[in-house]
């Protein structure tokens, strides 16, 4: 409670005040930091920016209206009655967000269901579900947070997640299986600039798999940090051995905006990897920016991971992967079975698994999955994502 005053408080101090209410838009994005991803199928729409992060609002809209509908909303939750005074006077006939785990989503979803069209599309991979309920049954939480999911309308990845959230009960009205906007959109960028790529410029592609230092607590995992790190230690020292050419793809971006999340990616290296592995993972690696971690997967033979967006992104457009779990732990189990995923192994299965990858036809491969690759992301080399998405928004705009 302390921590949300303080940002309101923060909010209230740089934001600039409208004293008139925000115009009516048929559309409405949710989240500004939805907006950058999903630009290329939106910008010729006419939509509203509904920032929805308190320490991201530099415009706070106030009038006699707004301040009816706050109390109308207003049930102990500032930002909730706010955001939905908004949506009373903006009259949308959508709400979209690419922000599909976002607890405020869910909330104002069920207070405006049935009069407004809410739309969430996929962002990535989700562990949160296994994770939340791990966390309410270790004791750590109070209450089941997937019991507060509401998503009237998703526009998933593919088949896993409608198996994967009726599984858990999560509740959702309707799915449609869209695939990867992010994968979409890196295509979409690699037409445009009209960038060349080759697709078995390095052998092993090592997508950046760590968490801070007390993860191990706060996930309730007690090999959680060590499990990821011997992914890491594994690859790595399979390609040193085997002469294989490796790329690795950190997490994140080294830059003056977010120099602490690259400099503990950056720790959890050094503390689990030695000298020789930690400096054979730098000189492999490629600056991050972004579509950087795309090109060094596509240009890549086989992609290797934990867990990763991108591990199921390459597997649906017909790319091999390895997702190697050692956390002992199944929040981060592949959704497929088989020959891409392998779990609490020591470096020889690893490496013999790994090998066997790397030798085997593409055909070979995709027989010893035990499901289609397209169950995890859904992908279509005659129409885009960017395309199906405007057509259902389109869909949804009309109803």
């Amino acid at each position: 409670m302390r921590r949300k005053l303080l940002l309101i408080f923060k909010l209230l101090l740089k934001a600039k005040f409208v004293f008139r209410n925000p115009q009516e838009h048929k559309l409405v994005i949710f989240d500004d930091e939805s907006y950058m991803d999903m630009k290329n199928f939106i910008f010729n729409y006419n939509f509203f920016l509904l920032q929805t992060r308190a320490e991201n609002i530099n415009k706070v809209y106030l009038s006699f209206q707004i301040i009816k509908y706050f109390f109308k909303h207003y049930n102990g939750n500032i930002m909730t009655a706010y955001l939905s005074s908004l949506l009373e006077i903006v009259r949308p006939k959508v709400v979209l967000t690419f922000i599909d785990n976002s607890l405020k989503f869910f909330d104002i979803a069920k207070i405006f269901d049935k009069k407004i069209n809410f739309v969430a599309i996929q962002n990535g991979a989700r562990y949160d579900l296994k994770r939340h309920k791990h966390l309410y049954k270790a004791k750590k939480i109070n209450s089941d947070l997937t019991k507060n999911y509401y998503i009237p309308n998703f526009l998933c990845f593919g088949q896993f997640e409608i198996d994967d959230y009726k599984e858990n009960e999560i509740k959702v009205k309707n799915f449609s299986k869209v695939g990867s906007l992010r994968l979409a959109n890196f295509f979409h960028h690699i037409e445009k600039n009209k960038i060349s790529l080759k697709k078995s410029l390095y052998d092993i592609c090592l997508i950046s798999n760590y968490m801070p230092a007390g993860s191990n607590d706060e996930w309730v995992v007690p090999s959680l940090e060590e499990g990821l790190a011997k992914t890491t230690k594994y690859t790595i020292n399979f390609c040193m051995k085997h002469n294989m050419k490796m790329i690795f793809t950190w997490r994140r971006v080294n830059s003056p905006k977010s120099p602490k999340a690259f400099d503990n990616e950056l720790v959890f290296y050094k503390k689990h990897l030695n000298d020789i592995e930690f400096n054979y993972l730098i000189s492999n690696s490629i600056e991050k920016d972004k579509f950087s971690s795309y090109k060094a997967m596509f240009q890549s033979n086989i992609a290797v991971a934990t867990y990763s967006t991108m591990l199921r992104e390459k597997l649906g457009i017909g790319g091999k992967i390895l997702s190697c779990n050692c956390t002992y732990s199944d929040i981060f189990d592949f959704p497929i079975e088989g020959i891409c995923s392998i779990k609490n192994c020591n470096f020889k299965e690893f490496e013999k698994r790994l090998l066997d990858i790397h030798s085997i036809s593409k055909e070979n491969y995709f027989s010893r999955l035990s499901k289609d690759k397209n169950y995890v992301v859904e992908y279509n080399e005659k129409i885009s994502t960017i395309e199906i998405l405007r057509k259902k928004i389109d869909s949804f705009l009309t109803l």
